[in-house]
């Protein structure tokens, strides 16, 4: 039989075991990682550095970068209680003289990860890029501007029930929908994931809604948190890359399927018509519409729209034909 110490230890002994598994932290079972936003750099230049580790309380992050023969760069910072973290260092300084491989060492506790970049002190190739790229901004600079600009879909400041119901009860968004992204459901496209709060996020309410919580009431911004240490309130109503779902452009998808014959001259230009209708495309207040003796769409507009659904001009260059469409009234809007 045993006696009340053998009783007591054991009681002891199975609280410490409790105690241990609670207290032991979530973030040791995530899987560290760490990763640079490029493989090559310049004098100038930023080194973005980002990952995440087993946190540790009180343990500090320190990365160090170095060349075949130097200490270039060191710096020391602690990471989020999720284990992620994010910096940057610039690569400025007397250190930065040698061309060649340079390798960013992390240490944190008993992890350490190494990345290797090259490093160039020529700077030849970084202004050659930002000539290029300050010509090309020149050039879109005297391009003339389309009066047509395409909204965000879904829009942040609607709520999915809006498009839920709008699906429900309008035949003609329904068909353009079903149309143009055969392989989703509507709830796939504008819903919220499920979170582990029931009715949280609510699908009446809209993603700004919450955005607009979060950075105006502090109560409500200490609540998100402590709910989702690991995540935004971006991820969570599905407004972050991260979380909303692939989906190809809703005008580049319908132009698409005009432009290989799959839907007729009259489908294509009563979706248009309907995506105006409902704020999908937006229209400028200064187009001007003229009277036009023919209604058929030219036949050059059809090669814009498929040289634009295979990327090679701009959205910018298709909305210009499709502004030429609808001042020739070509295409119709009722209002």
């Amino acid at each position: 039989m045993k006696n009340k110490k053998d009783v007591f230890a054991m009681n002891f002994i199975f609280t410490l075991l409790i105690i241990g598994i609670i207290m032991y932290p979530v973030a040791s079972f995530a899987e560290s990682y760490v990763s640079l936003d490029k493989k090559s750099y310049t004098i100038g230049d930023e080194i973005k550095i980002s990952g995440r580790v087993v946190y540790e309380e009180n343990v500090p992050i320190v990365i160090q970068v170095r060349s075949i023969s130097d200490l270039v760069a060191i710096k020391q910072f602690f990471p989020l209680k999720s284990g992620s973290f994010s910096t940057d260092i610039d690569i400025i300084g007397p250190k930065w003289t040698q061309s060649g491989s340079y390798t960013v060492i992390i240490s944190y506790d008993d992890e350490k990860f190494e990345k290797i970049f090259s490093f160039s002190t020529n700077t030849s190739e970084k202004n050659e890029s930002e000539q290029t790229r300050h010509t090309q901004e020149t050039i879109q600079s005297q391009k003339p501007k389309s009066k047509i600009s395409i909204s965000d879909f879904p829009d942040p400041t609607l709520s999915p029930n809006y498009y839920i119901n709008l699906y429900n009860t309008d035949s003609d968004f329904k068909k353009l929908f079903d149309t143009s992204f055969p392989e989703y459901r509507i709830q796939e496209v504008v819903g919220y994931e499920l979170t582990d709060i029931p009715g949280f996020p609510d699908y009446n309410l809209s993603p700004q809604y919450y955005v607009d919580r979060y950075s105006n009431e502090p109560r409500f911004r200490v609540w998100f948190d402590s709910q989702f240490p690991d995540k935004t309130i971006y991820d969570i109503v599905g407004m972050s890359e991260k979380t909303r779902p692939t989906i190809p452009s809703w005008i580049k998808q319908y132009v698409q399927l005009w432009s290989t014959g799959e839907i007729t001259d009259s489908q294509f230009t009563s979706g248009i018509t309907e995506l105006i209708q409902k704020k999908i495309l937006i229209l400028s207040d200064d187009i001007i519409k003229t009277k036009n003796l023919d209604d058929n769409i030219p036949s050059w507009f059809k090669n814009t729209a498929t040289w634009y659904s295979n990327e090679t001009i701009t959205e910018d260059d298709f909305l210009l034909g499709l502004q030429f469409l609808i001042e020739k009234k070509i295409i119709t809007i009722q209002t």
